[in-house]
């Protein structure tokens, strides 16, 4: 792959400009409605809130784009709620006025992920497209018909907007699983979070994956330098009111489109980089446990599906480990996971005896074993300090 962008980099290269980008990239339109609650009430007259918006990623460029965008929401609270004080005192608010580059690190909030939960995801999509006063198996199939998208020309008061090829309401694994966007085409996208503080007074829609991760640039006329350089969109809100009836509060956009480079992005939190190794090993275990039942490739397959989980996405969850903790336990890209059994569990041992030991360097963007802290490091207390 690497070959292949550095071949493509010296045919399109004309004169040598230091750090100059030789290779286009590709980049996605995105557009959302402002987030808004939906309050689902369960079969068993239950009631939660759920925070969700819908949004549109359109393929403007004349070649077929990845899809690997991750939608993320990020919530901030007031000084009355915080711990850690460090981040709320008058001395770190200068600080990040006078270096702009450290305000995510001294940033106080938490990140949602984009939950699944079938039965609320219907109910958001049947709320939002208005389909209401029908019987549940008709709203069943017209959602499934949004979802696969339209095999026709849509009527025509949709045209200008939409196409045949489109396809709307779409949750976080439909998008992965539809692999690339096609020239021209658009997909309407539905972002759900669940379990989101009610007290947030601030909310981020952070966006990754909208912009090619390849950056590559000319040293000199023979020095050519490959980088990954992930852009994140955020988009800020402000909510006015308590955290009471917060479905009646009104929410405001206060700045305009900002993209942000971001190493690792939240993955600087512990709780998720546990996930990923957790997810990494439990795969294996599946993996093996399937070719000892002796099941045939096709049922594999289907097994993967049903997890969510594929070969690719474990290449990815060891690449992540490594920019994370800035270490190399074997793990080859190259080879499934089975075939990197002994590294994985490496990567498991490891970040069980450490995970208690680590901290976040935020000059490195990566975590460290705080025996030996650099300057940067975030910890609960300055460093030397016993």
């Amino acid at each position: 792959m690497k070959k292949a962008l550095l071949a493509a980099a010296v045919l399109v290269s004309t004169a040598a400009v230091a750090e100059a980008q030789v290779k286009s990239r590709w980049r996605l339109q995105w557009s959302n409605e402002k987030p808004e609650i939906y309050t689902y009430r369960s079969p068993t007259d239950q009631y939660t809130n759920y925070w969700y918006f819908t949004y549109t990623l359109e393929n403007t460029t004349d070649e077929i784009v990845p899809l690997i965008t991750d939608v993320l929401l990020y919530t901030e609270t007031g000084k009355e709620y915080q711990n850690d004080l460090r981040k709320v005192d008058s001395a770190v608010i200068k600080e990040e006025k006078d270096a702009p580059r450290k305000a995510e690190s001294l940033k106080y909030g938490r990140f949602y992920a984009n939950v699944i939960d079938a039965e609320a995801e219907y109910k958001v999509i049947e709320y939002h497209s208005k389909l209401g006063n029908r019987s549940d198996g008709i709203v069943r199939e017209s959602i499934e018909a949004f979802k696969k998208g339209f095999t026709e020309d849509p009527p025509a008061e949709m045209k200008g907007r939409w196409k045949k090829g489109d396809r709307w309401y779409l949750n976080p694994r439909e998008i992965r699983d539809a692999r690339v966007i096609q020239p021209g085409q658009k997909l309407m996208g539905i972002a759900i979070f669940k379990n989101v503080d009610p007290r947030a007074s601030f909310y981020e829609v952070h966006v990754s994956g909208l912009v090619d991760i390849i950056r590559i640039t000319a040293v000199n006329e023979d020095e050519w330098k490959m980088e990954y350089e992930p852009h994140t969109l955020k988009l800020r809100y402000q909510r006015f009111g308590d955290a009471f009836d917060v479905e009646r509060d009104v929410l405001y956009r206060l700045v305009k489109k900002e993209y942000v480079v971001k190493k690792i992005g939240p993955i600087a939190s512990k709780d998720t980089v546990d996930r990923l190794v957790l997810t990494l090993a439990d795969t294996l275990k599946k993996e093996k446990a399937w070719v000892e039942e002796k099941l045939a490739p096709a049922a594999i397959d289907a097994n993967r599906k049903s997890d969510g989980i594929e070969p690719l996405d474990t290449r990815i969850m060891a690449s992540i480990f490594k920019l994370a903790v800035d270490k190399d336990f074997g793990y080859d890209p190259a080879k499934d996971v089975l075939e990197n059994e002994k590294a994985v569990w490496r990567i498991h041992e490891w970040w069980i005896t450490n995970r208690s030991k680590l901290v976040f360097d935020e000059v490195t963007n990566r975590f460290i074993v705080k025996d030996d802290l650099p300057a940067g490091t975030v910890t609960d207390k300055p460093a030397g300090t016993p």
